[in-house]
């Protein structure tokens, strides 16, 4: 018979097989593990009061691969229940009990439609919840039942023995499966090396105290270990506090184990109650107030992406908004030259007619016509700059932007009567977006152009001021419109705030303020004068 490893079913048995083995072995050597390190901490040879590592892992698989690790589950819970000398029936039936469990978290995870990466609270109470009210009491409650039937406890030791095995567990899932998820979720943006420094940092903590005489009291513990926790939940991220609060618990368990630690100062019971608290208390601070802060860092990142993409928008709403503006400029950029070129060839056609024409004259019109075509494909090209912002930062030169733009619409202007100043220093360089800088610049003197036209201003002008002052580079556009009113000067750069009866879009001063605080990095604000208004550009001087 042939094997086709291309067929789906067989990369299907494949799949699974891999996830049982690797359960298999990591549920048995992680029960290995807390056997070894707690030994003289568990009342019974399969239950225990601390945490169950295995009971962590297998969470964590049946919430990352599904119903797949059951038999996984089941297989690794049977060895180490046989390794622990119980007998073969009753090791079936505590390992059936397990595998059940990871059925039955499968279920509620679909049942109440539960984000798997619990990156969110709800998602996070809610798997909190499965595990404290579902999982570990059909766990607990079988599985002792089943110790009970096979007299491995007895009737008096029921009631310890089920607490035991649900406190247990519910401390490893809650502990090691949250971990595990987020680090196979996040696995992509996870800094190893920060991984691996916060686990050698915690351990070093750890034994400091809990393997010295250091530390001799529960709250001074917690007042040591709790902030840093909480720190690193908020400023780093919950990833790397989930590392560091299960390198925490296991080095109490296993000191509290050997004899030392805090958790050895008092009389048994108290010392049982003390470490799980103790755990318990991180292991909440971290789940609900790291997830909490990885909400609000989310929402944060939300809002700036959408405040991005407005950003946007606005800008291509208010270049649309002023295509209008450019089409009128071109036209009367190409006014003349088209009026020259019709009159050349109005001569040509009339030398022509009456004979004159010669070599000369050919030459003459070829010469003039070419000039003309020219200029009017320059003035294309300069439109078109206009149109293309620059993707990257770059070095350019403030005078030469300002005198661009002035040279594309001092025409449109001239019509209206409306004469433009220009006052400037040395050659002044930013750091940033020419053609943006010429969008902002263009909203401010049509601006002040419609302002005129409005209140029917009758002398007309705008002064451009350029200068260097201290390690400052100022733009200043001047008019005499009048001014803005006082009870709508704190509006005016707001998004679609218009003064214009619905004929403007109201982007305008906003996308200049855009453009000059969060693009070009610098700061843009207005102040009425004697007769009219100042906007005011600040640029940091960059040698």
């Amino acid at each position: 018979m042939i094997i086709n490893i291309k067929n789906p079913r067989y990369k299907e048995w494949c799949y699974t097989l891999i996830i049982t083995i690797s359960m298999t072995l990591v549920y048995y050597l992680s029960g290995k593990l807390i056997f070894i390190i707690s030994d003289n901490l568990i009342n019974h040879m399969i239950v225990s009061i601390v945490i169950f590592l295995p009971e962590g892992f297998s969470l964590a698989g049946a919430i990352i691969f599904g119903r797949k690790v059951w038999l996984g589950v089941f297989m690794g819970q049977l060895f180490l229940a046989l390794n622990q000398e119980l007998p073969f029936q009753t090791a079936v039936l505590i390992s059936t009990v397990n595998a059940l469990e990871v059925i039955i978290v499968v279920y509620s995870l679909e049942y109440l439609n539960l984000d798997r990466r619990f990156l969110k609270l709800k998602d996070t109470i809610g798997l909190i919840l499965i595990v404290l009210l579902v999982a570990q009491p059909f766990s607990a409650l079988f599985g002792n039942i089943t110790l009970l039937y096979s007299s491995i406890i007895t009737e008096q030791d029921f009631i310890k023995s089920l607490f035991s095995w649900w406190f247990g567990n519910t401390m490893a899932q809650l502990l090691v499966a949250p971990m595990l998820i987020y680090l196979y979720a996040d696995y992509k943006r996870i800094d190893f090396k920060t991984l691996l420094f916060t686990f050698l940092l915690f351990s070093f903590l750890s034994y400091l105290l809990f393997f010295t005489n250091y530390i001799n009291s529960l709250s001074l513990l917690l007042s040591i270990t709790t902030p840093i926790v909480l720190l690193i939940s908020i400023y780093r991220d919950i990833i790397y506090a989930t590392i560091a609060i299960t390198t925490i618990s296991l080095f109490a368990t296993y000191a509290t184990n050997q004899g030392f630690g805090v958790f050895v100062t008092g009389s048994e019971l108290d010392n049982v109650i003390n470490i799980n608290f103790y755990i318990v208390t991180h292991i909440f601070l971290v789940l609900i107030v790291g997830i909490l802060f990885l909400e609000k860092k989310e929402n944060e990142e939300i809002i700036l992406r959408q405040n991005r993409e407005l950003e946007s928008m606005m800008l291509k709403q208010s270049r649309l908004a002023q295509m209008g503006e450019i089409l009128n400029m071109v036209a009367h950029q190409w006014r003349q030259p088209l009026t020259n070129l019709l009159l050349i060839n109005e001569i040509l056609v009339y030398r022509y007619r009456e004979g004159e024409i010669n070599d000369e004259e050919i030459d003459e019109f070829q010469k003039e016509s070419t000039f003309q075509i020219k200029q009017m494909s320059k003035t294309i090209d300069d439109f078109k700059d206009f149109f293309h912002p620059r993707k990257e930062k770059v070095k350019f030169s403030l005078n030469d932007v300002v005198e661009n733009l002035l040279y594309i619409i001092k025409p449109i202007f001239r019509e209206s009567n409306i004469h433009i100043n220009i006052n400037k220093e040395e050659n002044l360089y930013l750091y940033g977006y020419p053609n943006e800088m010429s969008q902002a610049l263009l909203n401010l003197l049509y601006n002040s152009k419609d302002a005129f036209i409005e209140r029917d201003i009758k002398e007309r002008y705008i002064n451009i001021v350029l200068e260097k002052k201290q390690n400052q580079i100022l733009l200043i556009v001047q008019d005499n419109a009048g001014g803005i009113p006082k009870d709508i000067i704190e509006n005016i750069f707001k998004p679609y705030f218009s003064t214009k009866n619905n004929q403007g879009t109201g982007l305008g001063l906003s996308i200049s303020k855009i453009i000059i605080e969060k693009h070009m990095e610098g700061s843009l604000f207005v102040e009425n004068i004697k007769e009219g208004t100042a906007f005011i550009m600040r640029f940091k001087l960059k040698e």
